[in-house]
């Protein structure tokens, strides 16, 4: 049995894992059966979505009759009256699940989905279902029963606080996760932003959430988590996850990127990077279907300084989210570069000499020697920047993006971001 809870959080607090482990608890108490909990995450760029727009799934290893269990836990713990919250829960009572519901779910993560296009696969399998006002959540909880998780998954340690301290500052030992971080990576990652100085693996919102761990070995993630020295949580659950997988990215052409979805695009540079005002840095590729505009902003930190250092017709694999006509950049690889050259007039007497016009020749400034030489010297600019993978900083990435560590052994360089 699979049971997808979506929506149930506002900016004001609470948060659906959180709402997953209550009910986890209470399940397990009720049935006293096996109980596994999935964190999916979905399309990043959604607009309706509270922080990471990310729903749940609990699967249980039989079947039961739970809808009253669900229907109380979410009408006691959902932000019902956030103008902005539409909870929904969908229950699948079959092991396997339906190829439409894939394919659902994958999409989910990629496009924005409609509410009917969630409704209609609801009636079609007969699902048992939970809708709260606008019931925006059917799409996250469809979405979390049919996401597929297979060995590129990984997991996330979550501790939640004890509600007397709901809303409080939280405290957490900042030394102490460092060594946690050192210690584990790079099994675990994105604990700290170690370049910038910032512990990000708490949040800073008024949530349950005290911290999470993620990564791809569950024992390396308990590792750490014995090494944090912080306040006490009441909960602690470990999550299997969709985070870290790139799953919201689609390889494309130019011509056929939509926006408010994510893509990888193989392309050629076709002009020097340009800096503006507060510091976001805009580059200019082309591929055989068109013109693409790319960004890597502030926040990126940087990420920036090897974007800059892109030149004419080199070759680059581009990856980021389409918002506004623009790809916002998460990663880049660089595949070739291109040969640079440094022109200059010919030197004498250890001087620059000076040009006497197009195609007349140089005179020295000195001497006053002249040389009928047509052109300048050209010479080879030894580029500083290396062919591989670059990322944005940890502070700056996704839930769904993959960092680069774990492409280590993959056949090409990369430079992870730490």
């Amino acid at each position: 049995m699979l049971i997808g809870i979506d929506d149930t959080d506002s900016p004001r607090g609470m948060c659906t894992t959180y709402l997953g482990t209550i009910l986890k608890k209470t399940l397990e108490q009720e049935l006293g059966d096996s109980i596994e909990l999935r964190l999916i995450r979905l399309n990043p760029t959604i607009k309706f979505k509270t922080r990471g727009n990310a729903a749940i799934c609990i699967s249980i290893e039989h079947s039961y009759d739970v809808l009253d269990i669900v229907r109380k836990h979410i009408e006691q713990m959902a932000h019902l009256d956030d103008e902005a919250t539409h909870p929904g829960a969908v229950i699948l009572d079959n092991e396997i699940v339906p190829s439409d519901i894939q394919s659902f779910a994958n999409d989910a993560m990629h496009a924005e989905l409609r509410i009917s296009d969630a409704t209609a696969l609801i009636d079609k399998h007969g699902l048992d279902f939970l809708s709260y006002k606008k019931g925006r959540g059917l799409i996250g909880a469809l979405a979390a029963i049919g996401a597929t998780l297979g060995e590129e998954s990984t997991f996330e340690l979550i501790a939640y606080r004890f509600k007397g301290n709901f809303g409080e500052k939280r405290y957490i030992n900042t030394g102490s996760v460092k060594y946690a971080d050192l210690t584990t990576y790079p099994y675990t990652w994105d604990t700290v932003d170690r370049k910038h100085k910032q512990v990000i693996f708490a949040p800073h919102s008024p949530d349950p959430i005290l911290y999470g761990i993620r990564g791809e070995d569950p024992y390396q993630i308990l590792s750490a988590h014995r090494k944090i020295i912080s306040e006490p949580f009441e909960h602690l659950t470990l999550y299997k996850t969709n985070q870290g997988t790139d799953a919201h990215v689609r390889n494309a052409q130019i011509r056929d990127l939509k926006e408010g979805r994510s893509y990888v695009v193989t392309a050629t540079v076709t002009k020097e990077p340009q800096t503006t005002t507060g510091g976001h840095t805009f580059l200019e590729v082309k591929d055989n279907s068109g013109t693409l505009i790319c960004a890597a902003f502030e926040p990126t930190k940087q990420f920036r300084a090897t974007v800059r250092k892109l030149r004419f017709d080199d070759v680059v694999i581009v990856q980021g989210s389409y918002i506004d006509n623009c790809l916002h950049l998460e990663k880049l690889q660089i595949v070739s570069l291109s040969d640079q050259y440094t022109k200059a007039n010919p030197i004498c007497c250890n001087k620059s000499m000076k040009s006497l016009g197009r195609k007349q020749g140089f005179r020295c400034v000195k001497c006053k020697t002249i040389k009928r030489v047509p052109h300048t010297n050209k010479t080879s600019e030894r580029r500083d920047v290396m062919v591989g993978a670059y990322e944005v900083t940890p502070s700056a990435r996704r839930h769904l993006a993959e960092p680069l560590i774990r492409r280590r052994n993959k056949g090409y360089a990369i430079f992870p971001s730490r």
